[in-house]
């Protein structure tokens, strides 16, 4: 009885956790996704690029591993249940919602060290209700995975810089996670950079990420052998980063081809909340397609207004102070060196490289702080340090030619962090005005998480799901298996030849006749090649191709077979 009164009392006490209680949300809200997507299957092409890397480092043979040199972390976490018989793309959604709650965790704990836990708690809720979140949390993909494990490199350099070095040791290491999971997370170095370089003990903390760096080696290396071994170089992986870097990381007739820099920028409030309330499921993984809700217009008043109130706040501190004119020389300083540079960083992100202007606002950043340093703010230098994490991706993502609005997920974080900060401003100064029968601030603020978590679980119920492109790929891949028992050895083209690689669990081979002249022209380049099959996933009309015919029509998918 004393063991159960124990437990009975332990019990008590978490249920009375913040943390508890948000953790028991979250896996509630990443299950009825989990459903969802679980009927829908693979939403989009990369997902089942992934399924087939598994499949390689599983072990199971599908032909080409060229691609291999992906992201490697979500498909090696699959393969370990590849390797056991567990083989459906489920494992990757399900991977995937486990990460998301990790991260979600993270958050919290990282808005600890800012604020207190109902305005944490609310907004990690906030967080996790934006379209991108809530649409890509499960998905299979590697974008909120990426950005989970980014939320635990920031939240344990803070730890580790504010509280207790030891932290720091796990720094590197956690930033290779999140590197191997989405390779563009190493744009966290800039932040990273800013927020070692505002705080004290530099050269300490520095020294403790050095010897961080074995351990982020032994992360990395194997599976830089492993593509050396199987691919023979490591030029595949090189090559991202050099066409990043010159911008020259999609062709003009890449769907991702977009060369509008300002692109996020003039979509920033369907990332907040998208409409219309009912609609097709496409609308809520890409919410540039729809239209911003009330909420968002809302949401950027509030940001506004909420961000003006603190920066006004802090320079009427600087000025109470007398700080700017106690070191005149230093504030004329900082201010012309500032503007300077913040107008070469305007200037250079429209040029063809981000490179330069990463560093270029990173120096102005540094200087902004230098400038306001000696207010004595007491959060100052995390706001520095979320603030540059908004601007080294947003500057990254902009640059790059290659856009979707899955990408924006890098910067919601940071877009969180500054919505919270701007609703807690507004709240803390006006909640007596807001009172009514004693309604504390903490009242508030949950009527705030409602709000956005009601709007996002009503959006994402009113709109249509329908099963995705892997439910007709695998529906056609069973039939031609039944069709034809001998075809694992026989030659396949696809327009679609990851799906169908996965599908069949064979090599099939990308053929995609909008990139010839012609009909005839495809043909000949499948006969040539000794193609006993072509899969067609998306030409409408269907293609007469010469000297094949259709055997079987699916839905959007068709087959056809060399004639005899």
């Amino acid at each position: 009885m004393k063991n159960f009164n124990e437990f009975n009392f332990n019990f008590r006490e978490l249920y009375k956790n913040t943390l508890f209680k948000l953790t028991v949300i979250t896996i509630i809200i990443t299950s009825y996704l989990l459903i969802d997507q679980v009927y829908v299957g693979v939403p989009y092409y990369d997902v089942f690029v992934y399924l087939n890397n598994a499949l390689i480092f599983a072990g199971i043979p599908v032909g080409n591993m060229s691609v291999i040199y992906l992201p490697p972390l979500m498909p090696f976490l699959t393969s370990l249940f590849f390797r056991v018989g567990f083989i459906s793309s489920n494992i990757i959604f399900m991977i995937d919602g486990v990460i998301f709650i990790f991260g979600v965790i993270g958050f919290y704990l990282l808005l600890r060290e800012r604020f207190n836990e109902i305005q944490s708690s609310i907004g990690c809720i906030i967080f996790l209700s934006f379209p991108l979140i809530y649409s890509w949390a499960v998905s299979g993909g590697i974008d909120v995975p990426g950005v989970s494990f980014s939320i635990w490199v920031v939240y344990l350099l803070v730890r580790g810089v504010r509280e207790d070095n030891k932290y720091l040791y796990l720094v590197l290491p956690m930033l290779s996670v999140a590197f191997l999971t989405r390779y563009t997370s190493i744009m966290l170095i800039f932040p990273i950079s800013l927020y070692l370089l505002i705080n004290n003990n530099f050269y300490n903390n520095i020294k403790k990420l050095v010897i961080s760096l074995l351990p982020s080696a032994m992360i990395v290396t194997p599976f830089l052998t492993y593509f050396y071994l199987n691919l023979g170089n490591l030029n595949a992986l090189i090559n991202i980063f050099i066409s990043t870097s010159s911008n020259s990381s999609a062709p003009v007739q890449d769907v991702g081809y977009n060369p509008d820099r300002l692109y996020y920028l003039t979509h920033i409030l369907n990332y907040i909340s998208v409409g219309p309330l009912t609609g097709l499921y496409n609308q809520l993984l890409t919410p540039s397609i729809g239209f911003p809700t009330i909420l968002s217009y809302i949401t950027i008043a509030i940001l506004v207004v909420g961000l003006g109130i603190y920066i006004y706040r802090i320079l009427l501190k600087g000025k109470i102070q007398g700080t700017f004119s106690s070191n005149k020389v230093k504030t004329y300083n900082c201010l012309i060196i500032l503007i300077i540079l913040s107008a070469v960083g305007v200037f250079s992100f429209f040029l063809e490289s981000y490179i330069i202007t990463e560093f270029v606002i990173l120096l102005a950043l540094f200087t902004g702080y230098i400038l306001l340093n000696d207010i004595n703010v007491k959060n100052l230098k995390i706001d520095f340090l979320f603030l540059s994490w908004f601007a080294a991706f947003f500057i990254f993502h902009s640059v790059i030619i290659l856009k979707v609005d899955r990408y924006f997920i890098t910067m919601i974080p940071a877009l969180t962090y500054f919505t919270l900060l701007a609703f807690s401003v507004i709240i803390e100064k006006y909640k007596v005005k807001f009172k009514h029968d004693k309604l504390k601030s903490w009242g508030l603020y949950v009527i705030v998480g409602l709000i956005f978590i009601t709007s996002a679980t009503a959006v994402h119920t009113g709109h249509s799901f329908i099963h995705g492109y892997g439910y007709t790929v695998q529906s056609a891949s069973d039939w031609l298996e039944e069709y034809d028992p001998n075809y694992k050895n026989e030659i396949i083209y696809s327009n679609y030849d990851p799906a169908f690689t996965w599908a069949l669990k064979k090599e099939v081979i990308i053929g995609v006749p909008s990139t010839y002249v012609s009909p005839t022209t495809f043909s000949n380049y499948l006969t040539s090649n000794n193609a006993d099959y072509y899969i067609d996933s998306f030409s409408e009309p269907k293609l007469d191709i010469p000297g094949y015919h259709i055997i079987k029509n699916i839905s959007t998918t068709s087959i056809y077979q060399k004639n005899s």
